[in-house]
């Protein structure tokens, strides 16, 4: 009797498990499914302009129109004149994995359109309130349609023109947590700016319009010139000296333009690719521009390229991401070469001398050589050499005050036991300061002479850590010294770019520079960072502007202060090929001897080389 109710609990207990396993996996609600898809699909508000303005092209528009109100979290609307769509079509194109562009697998590898998933409007209606109005070509009337939060009103008839509008408004209303991770106003408008941008590169031959709080910000006329719809977006300034990419090979066309190596930005915002008609992401392409420019720009800058492919579609995948921004190519290695061989030509073509460019400098801008003494006047404090003269080269080495300087010979004024830059106090007791100094080379590196040797000091970068150092102590302060200017300079923004004047004032005060609004797109700068010229002004001005654009604002984010005060150093700090005055020569390496990191520049690049005796005597095979 015991052992048969023992079993009958076992029985028991055996159901109730089975009955509790089977509630345990349930099929997701349709509303759920659409919003964990939005998830993919829908980050913010620039995803669905993005999204919209894709399926606007692939509608065969020539016209499409986008008004936004505030920043996309009020409302967006896309309205295009393409083809339309039916009531059943309409009613279709809301549903998961409903899409006219696709009808099989083979399809999908030779895929020509933007869209193909089936999956932005209905992830976008269950994150909103949408509204859909479409009216067939040739049609009088059409259907408007309603979705709030995925579910669907009943369809209604109505008038109009030929096309589609599309009203998505109060986003992610019934996914607050979704609304916790936007950005603010200006970040997301920013952003929204880049969706359009990026699809307006992709499709030059169309009319696109962007509309900011009733305020027209962008209009860009069909063109069959790349060029112009560059101008129209990123400026003429930026795009005057460009260089023209024509390329052709193996049924890969490489056509786009790219800057000369003296021209790069602080920012690769404007390297860009666009891969049949798709602005594309690709760790593959991005390294080949850097590549191809070698070491003739300096690390931590970018040039400026943009290079539209056209690619037979079975060679590409765009099926790797949910946002479709990213490809694969079926033969990398191929096509890196292809690329590799159209960027090589066009900088071939456009450098007169490969040699002066090496250095990221156009020929024109290195000092040119006289027979006159190439640094400061003889004196015996500070002897120099003359590469241009044989006859002062020819001297005996008592006039160049040099013979005790040799390494066998009597020890030189900077005798330091340690190398400068090795860390306080352990550069001799002079330090920099007591560095003779010989010569200035391409009005670029100081020559100067120890008993271990010969050090090379680059100005620019010496100059770079002094003023980075100031002007991190002014920052923590309260702010970057400024002052005034006679005239006020003029900057205009990009075509299509706004920003709120006031919340950016406080930035750029803090960082030296006082702003007014000039007019529509223009500012005045009244006061600039003590030091700096007005034209460096102007360029770390503009690349701070960059910064503040992807960054959408300081906040007192160290990493990004740190890299804006190295923006200011850089643009404030002596030039390579400047040539120096024996005073402003000892007033450089005076200062260097007061920073903290005497080694390195602010971007990590190093201040000085040794060329030891030793390894000049190996050199000329004297061991």
């Amino acid at each position: 009797m015991l052992y048969k109710k023992q079993s009958l609990g076992r029985v028991k207990r055996a159901a109730s498990f089975a009955i509790s396993m089977n509630n345990i996996i349930k099929l997701l609600p349709e509303s759920l499914i659409n919003q964990i898809a939005a998830g993919e699909v829908v980050e913010r508000p620039a995803s669905v302009v993005k999204e919209l303005l894709e399926n606007s092209v692939d509608a065969g528009a020539t016209d499409i129109q986008v008004d936004i109100l505030e920043a996309g979290k009020s409302s967006i609307r896309v309205s295009d004149n393409g083809r339309g769509m039916s009531r059943e079509d309409l009613l279709l194109a809301v549903e998961r994995h409903a899409t006219s562009k696709i009808r099989e697998y083979a399809d999908l590898m030779t895929l020509k359109s933007m869209g193909f998933r089936g999956e932005a409007l209905p992830s976008i209606a269950a994150v909103s309130r949408m509204t859909i109005h479409s009216i067939p070509q040739g049609y009088g009337t059409g259907t408007k349609l309603e979705i709030f939060g995925g579910h669907k009103s009943a369809p209604q008839e109505v008038g109009g023109i030929a096309g589609t509008v599309i009203d998505v408004q109060d986003l992610f209303y019934n996914t607050p947590a979704r609304m916790a991770f936007l950005k603010t106003p200006r970040v997301e408008w920013q952003q929204i700016q880049m969706a359009f941008e990026r699809v307006a590169l992709g499709f030059p031959t169309l009319r696109f319009e962007l509309n900011h709080n009733s305020k027209k910000i962008l209009q860009l006329f069909p063109s069959q010139d790349l060029i112009l719809r560059l101008q129209d977006l990123w400026g003429k300034e930026k795009t005057a000296n460009l260089i023209s990419v024509e390329f052709e090979e193996d049924r890969i066309r490489i056509a786009g333009f790219i800057s000369p190596a003296h021209l790069h930005q602080n920012t690769s915002r404007y390297m860009a690719f666009v891969v049949n008609h798709r602005w594309v992401r690709s760790p593959l392409l991005y390294p080949l521009i850097l590549r191809a420019y070698g070491q003739m720009i300096p690390p931590g800058r970018f040039p400026l390229s943009i290079l539209w492919m056209d690619v037979p579609p079975e060679l590409i995948d765009v099926n790797i991401h949910p946002t479709k921004q990213e490809v694969r190519f079926s033969q990398t290695a191929w096509v890196q070469t292809l690329v590799g061989k159209a960027l090589g030509q066009a900088l071939k073509s456009h450098a007169p001398n490969p040699a002066g460019q090496e250095r990221g400098f156009a020929q024109k801008d290195w000092p040119q050589r006289s027979n006159e003494p190439f640094l400061f006047k003889e004196t015996p404090s500070a002897p120099y050499l003359n590469p241009s003269s044989q006859r002062e080269i020819s001297l005996p080495f008592d006039r160049l005050g040099l013979q005790k300087a040799f390494p066998k010979g009597i020890s030189s004024e900077w005798s330091g036991k340690a190398l400068p830059g090795e860390g306080p106090g352990t550069t001799g007791e002079k330090g920099f300061s007591g560095l003779p100094v010989l010569t200035q080379l391409q009005g670029t590196y100081l020559v100067g002479l120890m008993t271990s040797g010969l050090i090379l000091i680059d100005q620019h970068a010496a100059h770079e850590r002094i003023l980075y150092e100031q002007y991190l102590k002014q920052w923590q302060s309260g702010g970057v010294s400024s002052q005034y200017l006679l005239v006020p300079l003029v900057v205009e923004l990009s075509p299509g770019w706004t920003l709120d004047l006031e919340s950016v004032r406080a930035d750029f005060e803090a960082l030296g520079f006082e702003i007014t609004a000039a007019g529509r797109n223009s500012w005045w700068i009244k006061s600039i960072p003590v030091g700096m010229s007005p034209g460096e002004a102007e360029k770390a001005f503009q690349e701070i502007l960059e910064e503040l654009r992807v960054e959408g604002g300081l906040s007192h984010r160290e990493g990004f202060v740190s890299s804006l005060l190295k923006l200011l150093a850089c643009h404030s700090a002596i030039r390579a090929g400047q040539i120096l005055s024996e005073e402003e020569i000892q007033s450089l390496l005076n200062q260097l001897d007061q920073t903290e990191c005497p080694s390195h520049c602010p971007h990590g690049r190093p201040l000085w080389i040794e060329i030891s005796w030793e390894e000049i005597e190996k050199r000329f095979k004297r061991k």
